[in-house]
């Protein structure tokens, strides 16, 4: 008996060593299980969006989709230094953007497709929302939105073809309106725009209102946007 807890005695040091190994050495990216990234998984479930301020950033470092993918995937989150409670969490990043070392701050809504970085700022309290108009920069290729299709009378869009094509032109023409959404609320509302080709090969814009359901956006409302 002796002999046995001995030896389960060793095997939980040495089976804690590892573990300590694992998180601390390999900082968060060695378990998928772990917070860090688990956090990791669900911002990049959704779609990070950019304002002009963050345009500029990241046109100024030659930043790419791919380039903040791998920031993301591989930085380090400090949990205590984030703010983790509420719909709207913000969590402070650190790690290598490019070739540039970079604190920033990642605000992700469980309840909303909207994720945003204050490239900026790496306090929580100083944190910037999105303003103005922000296109959609970061995300997975899929089909984003659901909807009764069949509801929508629209010559460019079939009900069984309307998720990819509506998609496509939301992720190349397509911007989120920050001043008429509210994406951070329990039940949030995102206002889009959406231009698209017409069969005479003009453009005719949608505005649309969405509220994220499961993993895509619901659209609530789609109607041809008025001339400004």
């Amino acid at each position: 008996m002796d002999n046995f807890l001995r030896r389960l005695k060793y095997y939980g040091i040495g089976f804690g060593i590892g573990l300590v190994f694992v998180i601390v050495l390999f900082r968060q990216k060695g378990c998928s299980w772990t917070p860090g990234n688990r956090v990791k998984s669900a911002i990049l479930e959704r779609i990070v969006f950019t304002d002009s301020l963050d345009e500029a950033f990241l046109s100024q470092h030659k930043i790419t989709p791919k380039i903040l993918r791998e920031f993301i995937e591989n930085g380090t989150i400090s949990f205590m230094k984030s703010k983790r409670d509420g719909n709207e969490k913000r969590y402070h990043f650190h790690g290598i953007l490019g070739s540039k070392s970079l604190d920033c701050i990642i605000a992700f809504r469980e309840k909303s497709a909207v994720v945003d970085i204050d490239f900026l700022h790496d306090d929580v309290k100083n944190y910037v929302r999105l303003k103005g108009n922000a296109r959609p920069f970061l995300y997975k290729e899929k089909n984003w939105f659901s909807g009764k299709w069949a509801d929508y009378n629209f010559a460019e869009f079939s009900k069984s073809d309307a998720p990819e094509k509506f998609t496509k032109a939301f992720l190349k023409n397509g911007v989120m309106v920050s001043a008429a959404s509210t994406y951070d609320n329990v039940k949030p509302n995102t206002f889009l725009k959406v231009i698209s080709l017409d069969a005479k090969g003009g453009t005719i814009e949608y505005c649309v209102n969405t509220a994220w359901f499961q993993e895509k956006m619901e659209i609530m409302e789609i109607k041809l946007c008025k001339p400004e």
